[in-house]
């Protein structure tokens, strides 16, 4: 239902299920299927929107009751006491459901801190807030609840259930459609790159303040609409009956059963709880029913952490075919109970085959993934692309050295002679007497350097000397304590990352930090979604291909992260930080923990990057890759530049060497100095490594 059969399939299920209170009379069916069917899409629309924000964003919420007993109390007190229109009043209740979810976003997401636990504190706390103002506050409850008249519009549908029905599935529709419409937009992809990995995202371009405040905001809009209806249904509300914890454990309950990483999992999760309830409590275990659901949940929860949908996903046909099957089968026989029953019981064979041995059911895949991901995410043989790509002959290494076989080792120097550096012009970057404190610690303590359009700066320094610092905030990643940073000509300083990457500015990560939850390819399109112009998703994963055959990662594009090799995910690093069309690319330790014929190939990568004209900045412990590339090196110690110039020049530097060595470390002779260094240097920082310390000589001829 994620294709293009998906929005009939949901057009065809809403005019199915609307036309169900004009049938209840013809069919002579009784009432309660329609009341059954009202809290089934109560519970829909409720977890639902709040998987937009908890699911999609990975923002954990517990303030959804905060919102359903707002549009609740609003409801009661202009229908109740003021004797406004019900159809007046219910949109007024979404209005300031939707301000108080913005108020609660812009406090949590202006402070970075406010994540995980804190922001599920945060948000618990809400309903409780609320809950203390209504009962004390006479003009809103003062603790005697409020009566709701019957709106005179209930006749016009069949009566007051019906009209309650329609309402609820309304507000349902209006909330799963709302999230099927977000998985194919930039929005949902923007959140979901925000639950994987939210710096990474807010570095590769995209807006995250703006997509969460816009995610809380239609959570607490649908919120207070459900919530509203409520009220109707009720008929008499009071703070006990709307400000409880039932609403939020509820939906998170259905949300984690059916899956959160799915736009249809929510309302699969929510049928199922709720046509559970209302058995055991027509088999006399009414009582029992919170045990019994608890255990059955935490039982589908150890058995299918990703949903139940994710299952179905697995085996679509089986699982209909056998949960249809035995439905028929019970209907014809007209045996054991209602048909409530019979659909209970044909879940459980669902269910059942879902969790049966997978070789037993071929595997089809019916992608109601919520990414839109690809299905077959095992990739191909490497070893045409280990052929075609420079990355390839290093892949096969590396592969062949997991498997106990000893790996090639480069038996001649890979890359030829660094390209003369441009003249120098204009700097694309200037840094003015940047400091960074963290508490009491000085990262960096006055830093000025320039970097030119069109050369490679090499950034080395021993461990802790602030290298990292840097990057993070000539990215737009961390805001110095003092000084100032200019991109072409123009300070960043108090910019979000997202606005800094639209200058021109891309970083790589020392760990590589993909998303988990894209391919390889959508990892690259991820960017290109959100730069300028901003791509549709077709033409986004084009030109991801495109950059993934630049770095050598064509054969890998409909691969999962967690697939492919160590540096395989380091080619993918740089193919993502290309999307964002960056004019200078700054590349934080790429070829840590790499063999040396890794190390050789990305250096071709690297190569062929800087020629399609990106000004690039090498932050690397490896002295022989930063001498082969850089057209100047800048030496960081302790916070401050010791030297800057070239780097033949500054290998034979006193300060570098004593940084490096020690400050016994003579400097007498300067081409024993500049060896001296290097290997130093190496044996420090790659002690244990992969990388095979460079040789004085390698240095020397550098």
């Amino acid at each position: 239902m994620n294709g293009r059969g998906g929005p009939v399939a949901l057009l065809l299920a809403l005019a199915v299920l609307t036309s169900v209170p004009f049938l209840v009379d013809g069919l002579d069916l009784p009432v309660f299927y329609v009341v059954l069917l009202g809290s089934m899409a109560f519970w829909a629309g409720q977890a639902t929107s709040w998987n937009i924000l908890s699911g999609f964003s990975g923002y954990f919420s517990f303030g959804q009751g905060a919102f359903v007993g707002l549009g609740a109390y609003t409801v009661a007190v202009l229908s109740g006491r003021q004797s406004v229109d019900v159809l007046v009043s219910l949109p007024v209740a979404g209005l300031l459901s939707m301000l108080l979810g913005l108020f609660v976003g812009w406090l949590a997401f202006r402070l970075r801190s406010l994540r995980g636990e804190v922001f599920a504190l945060l948000t618990l706390a809400v309903p409780f807030i609320l809950a203390a103002i209504a009962r004390t506050n006479p003009a809103i409850d003062g603790g005697q609840g409020i009566v709701l008249p019957i709106p005179s519009v209930a006749e016009a549908v069949g009566g007051f259930q019906q009209l309650v029905y329609l309402l609820f599935l309304a507000v349902a529709a209006a909330s799963i459609g709302t999230a099927y419409l977000m998985t194919r937009s930039r929005f949902g992809w923007a959140l979901f790159a925000v639950r994987d990995g939210e710096d990474v995202a807010e570095g590769l371009g995209v807006p995250t303040f703006r997509h969460k405040m816009l995610a809380i905001a239609v959570n607490s809009l649908f919120g207070g609409l459900g919530g509203g209806v409520l009220a109707i249904q009720l008929g008499f509300v009071t703070v006990e009956s709307v400000f409880n914890l039932t609403v939020p454990l509820f939906v998170i309950v259905m949300s984690v059963l059916g899956g959160r990483n799915s736009w249809i999992g929510p309302t699969l999760g929510a049928a199922i709880i709720v046509l559970l309830q209302d058995r055991l409590a027509a088999a006399g275990f009414e009582g029992w029913s919170l045990v019994v659901l608890g255990l059955v949940l935490a039982t589908l929860v150890v058995l299918a952490p990703d949903g139940l949908v994710a299952r179905f996903n697995d085996r679509p046909f089986a699982i209909s075919g056998v949960t249809l099957a035995v439905i028929a089968g019970l209907a014809v026989a007209n045996v054991w109970g209602t048909p409530l029953d019979w659909v209970v019981g044909g879940l459980v064979a669902g269910v059942v085959v879902a969790f049966w041995p997978a070789r037993v059911w071929p595997r089809w895949s019916l992608p109601f993934d919520s990414r839109a991901r690809v299905a077959a995410i095992t990739a191909p043989d490497p070893t045409p692309a280990s052929v075609a790509s420079p990355g390839g002959a290093a892949s096969a290494s590396a592969e062949a050295g997991s498997r106990g076989a000893e790996p090639t080792r480069a038996t001649e120097a890979v890359a030829p002679a660094r390209p003369p550096a441009t003249r120098p012009g204009t700097p694309l970057i200037e840094c003015r007497e940047v400091t960074k404190h963290f508490g009491g610690i000085h990262a960096l303590r006055g830093v000025s350097l320039r970097i030119d359009e069109g050369e490679i700066l090499g950034l080395i320094g021993p461990n802790g000397s602030g290298k990292t610092t840097l990057v993070g905030i000539l990215s737009g990643f961390h805001q110095p304590t003092s000084g100032d940073v200019l991109v072409g000509g123009v300070s960043i300083v108090g910019r979000p990352g997202h606005a800094v990457t639209r200058l021109g500015v891309a970083r790589t990560y020392q760990i590589p930090r993909p998303f988990p939850s894209l391919s390889v390819r959508d990892n690259v399109a991820i960017p290109l979604l959100f730069g300028t112009p901003a791509l549709g998703l077709t033409e986004a994963r084009r030109e991801a291909d495109a950059l993934l055959a630049l770095v050598g990662l064509d054969g890998r594009a409909d691969a999962n992260p967690g697939d492919i090799n160590l540096h395989e995910r380091q080619l993918l690093e740089m193919a993502r930080a290309l999307a964002t069309r960056p004019r200078i690319l700054l590349l934080d330790e790429v070829l840590a923990g790499l063999t040396p014929a890794e190390a050789d190939a990305a250096v071709q990568v690297i190569r062929r990057i800087h020629d399609s004209g990106v000004t690039l900045v090498v932050i690397e412990h490896v002295l022989r890759i930063v001498n082969q590339l850089a057209h100047r090196i800048v030496v960081l110690d302790q916070g401050l530049v010791i030297a800057d110039g070239e780097p033949a020049a500054v290998m034979r530097h006193p300060d570098v060497v004593r940084a490096y060595l020690g400050s016994g470390a003579g400097a007498g002779n300067g081409s024993a100095a500049a060896g001296g260094v290097s290997a130093g240097a190496q044996a420090r920082t790659q002690a244990g490594g992969r990388i095979t310390p460079a040789t004085p000589e390698g240095v020397a001829d550098a």
